[in-house]
């Protein structure tokens, strides 16, 4: 039975001590963690030896899931399983039959079980994860991406000042990966130097440019002199005036599809996974009337950029003081 409370950090550690479970369950699908957590258990477990094999039941069948986890070696190799799309097993004697599995695993394989969504309301999902190692593996927030970041890092051995590592999360902090790789790509230009507030900026390549999704979290936060700054290098840095009145769009129609209930559709939302998890914060900020009125004026701005020769800082600071301040004449 899986331990609920364990974070993946907490997790990790236990791997290196060889304390291994017999299954994972790895739910959220942030491939940056699953490649880190495969690694460290391949690390552990196989030690060079072994093989890995992977599966994704959209393209293999349910009698290869099985015949894997049912053949002996002769020569008793380690083995790490790896399946995808678990959903899929779609059969009730296959998910009967998985769940018989996992009760009683073959001390040889290692079964990873891998679900791009966190959704314990599918009772499948959930019967998988009650009687495995259950692991969390949703984009993480501000302040666990930081954990996070500053966890790989610390295993690595770079030198860096938390001063640091603060700027990079704020200018790269739409994934735990583009984070860690900017730093170690810093940490690579820099040799042994430690990477601090000072140095980073004279690194070649250094990009002190916001990105759409930092105006649009701003903005669900109404924090007005950040949302200024932002919108400010964005269209000094070659960010069009449209590009940013539709990126605001997206994020003020998800918020109010949000607020009335409905099903986000699928495809393509105009938000990341960051601003998609931050919706829950945001909405506390807004009430309906008040997103409503916000799509309003976006609609009204985006007619008058098209019929005025108004400079487009100030078309935008007037809306981003409306909105972070809700005042609406």
């Amino acid at each position: 039975m899986s331990q609920k409370n364990a974070s993946i950090g907490q997790i990790i550690r236990r791997l290196r001590a060889r304390e291994i479970a017999p299954v994972y369950a790895l739910y959220g699908g942030d491939s940056f963690l699953e490649d880190y957590f495969m690694l460290e258990l391949s690390q552990s477990f196989l030690q060079g030896k072994g093989v890995k094999i992977h599966l994704s039941l959209d393209q293999d069948s349910e009698e290869e899931l099985f015949g894997e986890l049912s053949s002996i070696s002769m020569f008793e190799k380690k083995r790490i399983i790896i399946v995808r799309e678990i959903k899929k097993l779609s059969s009730k004697k296959g998910r009967q039959e998985l769940i018989q599995y996992i009760q009683a695993p073959n001390p040889q394989i290692i079964l990873l079980i891998i679900s791009t969504e966190y959704d314990l309301q599918n009772s499948f999902l959930k019967n998988i994860a009650d009687h495995s190692e259950l692991l969390d593996l949703r984009t993480p927030f501000e302040n666990k991406m930081k954990e996070w970041v500053q966890f790989i890092i610390n295993n690595r051995k770079i030198n860096i000042t938390a001063g640091a590592i603060d700027h990079y999360m704020r200018i790269y902090g739409d994934s735990i990966a583009h984070v860690i790789n900017e730093i170690e790509k810093a940490a690579l230009m820099l040799g042994d130097d430690e990477i601090n507030e000072n140095n980073i900026e004279k690194l070649d390549g250094f990009d002190r440019v916001f990105q759409m999704w930092h105006f649009q979290d701003s903005m669900g936060k109404k924090e007005l002199q950040t949302s200024m700054e932002i919108a400010l290098s964005l269209l000094e840095n070659g960010t069009k005036f449209p590009q940013i009145l539709v990126n605001l769009v997206y994020l003020y129609q998800q918020m109010l599809w949000k607020k009335m209930g409905q099903v986000k559709p699928s495809g393509y939302t105009g938000i990341n996974k960051i601003i998609t998890s931050n919706l829950s914060r945001y909405d506390k900020t807004y009430s309906h009337s008040e997103l409503v009125q916000v799509i309003q004026e976006l609609r009204k701005l985006d007619v008058l950029s098209k019929s005025t020769s108004i400079n487009e800082i100030s078309l935008i600071q007037p809306l981003i003081v409306k909105i972070c301040n809700n005042q609406y004449v």
